[in-house]
C-alpha cells in the first residue's frame, strides 16, 4: 500500500513537473512572437508571465521576449522589406533614413527604446530598414531595453498584488482587443496609401 501510494505521488509529480514545464516552452513562444512582431503591448504577457511563474521566472521569460525576441523581428522585417518593394520606402524621409550611418542607428535604437510609449515593433522594422548589423542593433536594443522592462516588471508585479485577478483579466481582454484594432486599422492604412501616392 505505501510503496503503491508513493509511486502515485511520484507519478502526480512528474505529471505536475511536464506540465509546468510545457507552459513555460509555450508562454517562451508567446514572448518571443510577441517581442518579434512588437505591435501587442509586451505588459500583457508581462502579466500571465508572473501569474504563472511568479516575479523571477516572469522575470526570465519576458527579458527572453523582449530581447531576444526584437533580435528574431529584426531579421524578419529586414528579409520581408528585402522581398517586397512598398511604395512608401521611396518617399524621401524613408530614403534619408535609411542612409542614416550604422552609428547614429547605434545611438537612436537606444534612444528610443528608453521611451516607455515608443512601439516597439516601429523601433525595430525602421532598424532593419537601415545598415546597422545584427550585432549592433541586439547590443543597443538590449541596452535599451534594460531599464524600460525592469520598470515595467515592477508596475506589473505591484499590479498584480494590488488588483483582483477577475479585473486583471478584464483589462487585459479590453486591452488586448483595442491593440489588434489599432494594428488591423493600421494595416488597412498602410495597404491603402501606396495608391494615394501614384
Amino acid at each position: 500500500m505505501y510503496s503503491k501510494h508513493r509511486f502515485s505521488e511520484k507519478g502526480a509529480s512528474l505529471i505536475e513537473s511536464l506540465s509546468t514545464t510545457v507552459e513555460f516552452l509555450v508562454l517562451l513562444i508567446v514572448n518571443l512572437s510577441v517581442g518579434a512582431v512588437g505591435f501587442i503591448p509586451s505588459v500583457l504577457v508581462t502579466v500571465v508571465n508572473i501569474q504563472s511563474f511568479g516575479l523571477y521566472g516572469g522575470a526570465v521569460l519576458t527579458f527572453s521576449g523582449e530581447i531576444i525576441g526584437a533580435l528574431l523581428g529584426f531579421y524578419l522585417y529586414r528579409f520581408g522589406f528585402s522581398k517586397a518593394d512598398p511604395k512608401w520606402l521611396r518617399h524621401p524621409f524613408w530614403q534619408k533614413f535609411q542612409n542614416q550611418p550604422a552609428t547614429r542607428v547605434f545611438s537612436l535604437v537606444i534612444l528610443l527604446r528608453l521611451l516607455p510609449f515608443m512601439p516597439s515593433g516601429f523601433v525595430t522594422a525602421g532598424a532593419a530598414l537601415t545598415s546597422i548589423s545584427g550585432k549592433l542593433f541586439f547590443t543597443a536594443s538590449t541596452i535599451g531595453k534594460i531599464p524600460a522592462v525592469l520598470l515595467e516588471l515592477a508596475a506589473v508585479y505591484g499590479f498584480t498584488q494590488a488588483v483582483p485577478v477577475t479585473i486583471q483579466y478584464i483589462l487585459f481582454c479590453a486591452v488586448l482587443a483595442i491593440s489588434l484594432t489599432i494594428f488591423f486599422i493600421n494595416s488597412s492604412k498602410r495597404k491603402k496609401s501606396p495608391q494615394s501616392t501614384d
